[in-house]
C-alpha cells in the first residue's frame, strides 16, 4: 500500500495532481480513470463516490441506521473474538490508549482532529471486513440532537453494552446550541478545533464516564461512535459550512500512524489526506448541531467538484496571537473551591480588551494546566467577573463564557514514540465581555477578573479533594479568520 509523505506535496498546492492520484491509489478509494471522469464529462457524480458508504446519524426508527447497528454489533463481536491480532478489539483499542496510560492519539495538539480521522477511517475498514459489509458505514451519535444513548448501547450483555455512569447528556451544557454555536461558527482552524476537543469532545467522554472517562476508553463502542461525531462537526464546518483548514505545509505533511489496515498491515496518514476523506472515501447523513442546519447531499459532479477543489486547497490560516496578558502563574486549585484571579492590566491593554472589534477579533482565555487527575468528574465553568461563582451558578449567568472538562491530557507515562498531551484550553470570552459591556458592568474603570468553577456532572464530587495544579492563565485576542468568498 502506498502512503503520502512530506516531500509529495507541491509547495504552492499540498494536495497537487500527481499527490492526489497517489492518494487515491494507495488508499483504495477510486481509480485514477474514476477521478478524471469525475471532473470531466457529464455532471455526475461517479458511482464510486456517489455510493460511498454513509455514516448515519443514530436515532430510532430509521431501518437504516438499524442495519447499521446490526453490522457494527457483528463487527464489534468477531473483533472481541479475535486474540493476539492486530484487529482485535483489545488492539484496537490500545492504538488510543490502555489501563497504563495514553499511547499514541493526539490529544491536545495541532492533530486531534486528523489522528482521530486517521483512526476511524482504518477501524471501519476493520468493520467492513470482519463483518463482510464493505459499504458499513459507522454512525455517530450526535448528542446535540440526540443526547440520550441509543438504546442499543444499553442492553446488559449485548456487544455493544459496557457499564456507564450517565446515559443521557440532555442538561449538559456543552452539547447545548448555546455551547455549539459560536464554536461552529469558529473561522480559524485551531481555534475551532481546540473548543471542539475541551468542550464537547472532553466533557462527553467523563459525564459518560466509567470507561469512556478512562485512558481505556476505546473499550466502548460508544467511543466510536462519539469520535464519529466529533470527525462530523469538523466536516460539516468544513464541508457544509465552507469554512477552511489550514494549507500550512508542515501540517499538511504531518504523518499519524501506528495504525493497521484491514488486513492488520502497518497503516498511516498524513494530516492532508484526511481532509479529503469524507469527500471520497465516506459520506456523513447530514443532521443539525446547534442552529446550522442539515444540508442537502452533493449530487453533482460540478457541485462535488467545487467543494473538493475548496478543501483540498485549504487557506492561509496561523493560530496568530495579537495581545497576550498573563493573568496567572502557577498555583494549586483545589476542585471543591472555585479559583478567581483579577487582571492588572495597563489602562491601554485594559481598553484594547474590553474594547475589542468583534467582527475583527477574538478575545479567548487561555488556560493552561501542568497537572490533572487521571480521571474526572466535572468540568470546569469559566466566569468574567463574578467572583462568587460556585458550581450552582447556572450557566444562564451573563457572567458566565464557557466550560472545558479534561480527558486524554495526561502528562505522565508516555510510552515511548508516543504524544506529550498538553492540558491547555481555550474559552472564548469574546461574547461575555460585550455583554457585561453592554450592560453596564464592564467598563474601562472596571478591573477584569477570571473564575475556574469546578462543577460534577453528576451534582457532587467523587473526591473532594483532588488538586490541580494550574500552569498559568492568559487572556488573549486572536484576528477572526476571512474565509475567501466561494469560487
Amino acid at each position: 500500500m502506498e502512503y503520502l509523505t512530506p516531500k509529495d506535496f507541491a509547495d504552492d498546492n499540498p494536495l497537487s495532481t500527481v499527490s492526489r492520484r497517489v492518494f487515491i491509489k494507495g488508499l483504495g478509494f477510486v481509480s485514477v480513470a474514476l477521478l478524471v471522469s469525475t471532473l470531466g464529462g457529464c455532471d455526475q457524480l461517479a458511482d464510486a463516490i456517489k455510493n460511498r458508504p454513509v455514516r448515519r446519524r443514530l436515532r430510532t426508527g430509521s431501518p437504516e441506521v438499524d442495519a447499521d447497528i446490526n453490522t457494527y454489533r457483528t463487527a464489534v463481536q468477531e473483533m472481541k473474538n479475535l486474540s493476539n491480532n492486530p484487529i482485535s478489539w483489545d488492539a484496537q483499542a490500545a492504538i488510543h490508549g490502555n489501563a497504563i496510560n495514553f499511547t499514541f492519539c493526539e490529544h491536545g495538539t495541532d492533530h486531534f482532529f486528523d489522528w482521530h480521522r486517521a483512526y476511524l477511517f482504518f477501524f471501519e475498514k476493520i468493520c467492513q471486513k470482519v463483518s463482510g459489509n464493505p459499504k458499513f458505514g459507522l454512525p455517530y451519535w450526535n448528542w446535540n440532537q440526540n443526547p440520550q444513548i441509543h438504546p442499543a448501547f444499553l442492553v446488559n450483555g449485548d456487544p455493544l453494552f459496557m457499564a456507564r455512569s450517565n446515559t443521557d447528556m440532555t442538561n449538559l451544557w456543552a452539547v447545548s446550541n448555546a455551547a455549539l454555536d459560536p464554536i461552529m461558527q469558529d473561522t480559524n482552524f485551531f481555534t475551532f478545533m481546540s473548543q471542539i476537543e475541551g468542550t464537547p469532545h472532553n466533557s462527553i467522554h467523563c459525564a459518560v464516564g466509567l470507561t469512556m472517562c478512562s485512558t481505556a476508553s476505546a473499550l466502548d463502542p460508544l467511543f466510536w461512535t462519539h469520535h464519529c461525531m466529533i470527525d462530523y462537526c469538523w466536516a460539516k464546518w468544513n464541508i457544509e459550512l465552507e469554512m477552511n483548514n489550514t494549507n500550512d505545509g508542515t501540517w499538511i505533511g504531518h504523518a499519524n500512524s501506528h495504525f493497521v489496515d484491514a488486513d492488520g498491515n502497518p497503516a498511516e496518514q498524513t494530516a492532508g489526506i484526511t481532509t479529503i476523506e469524507p469527500l471520497l472515501s465516506y459520506r456523513y447523513e447530514s443532521s443539525a448541531i446547534g442552529s446550522a442546519p442539515a444540508e442537502a447531499e452533493l449530487t453533482t459532479k460540478s457541485a462535488f467538484q467545487k467543494v473538493e477543489q475548496r478543501v483540498r486547497a485549504g487557506a492561509n490560516i496561523r493560530f496568530e496571537v495579537k495581545q497576550r496578558v498573563r493573568l496567572a502563574d502557577k498555583a494549586a486549585v483545589s476542585i471543591a473551591k472555585p479559583f478567581s484571579k483579577e487582571t492588572k492590566l495597563s489602562p491601554q491593554d485594559f481598553a484594547a480588551v474590553i474594547n475589542s472589534d468583534t467582527a475583527r477579533e477574538r478575545v479567548f482565555a487561555s488556560i493552561e494546566f501542568a497537572r490533572v487527575p487521571p480521571q474526572s468528574d466535572f468540568a470546569v465553568r469559566v466566569f468574567v467577573n463574578l467572583p462568587n461563582a460556585n458550581k450552582d451558578t447556572r450557566t444562564e449567568d451573563p457572567h458566565f463564557a464557557g466550560s472545558f472538562a479534561f480527558f486524554g491530557t495526561h502528562s505522565e507515562g508516555a510510552t515511548a514514540g508516543g504524544h506529550q498531551h498538553q492540558p491547555k484550553f481555550l474559552v472564548n470570552l469574546t461574547n461575555t465581555i460585550q455583554r457585561l459591556r453592554s450592560s453596564g458592568q464592564l467598563n474601562e474603570g472596571t478591573p477584569i477578573s477570571l473564575q475556574l468553577v469546578p462543577t460534577p456532572f453528576a451534582g457532587k464530587f467523587e473526591r473532594e479533594d483532588t488538586q490541580l495544579e494550574l500552569n498559568g492563565i492568559e487572556i488573549i485576542t486572536t484576528p477572526v479568520i476571512i474565509n475567501p468568498p466561494p469560487q
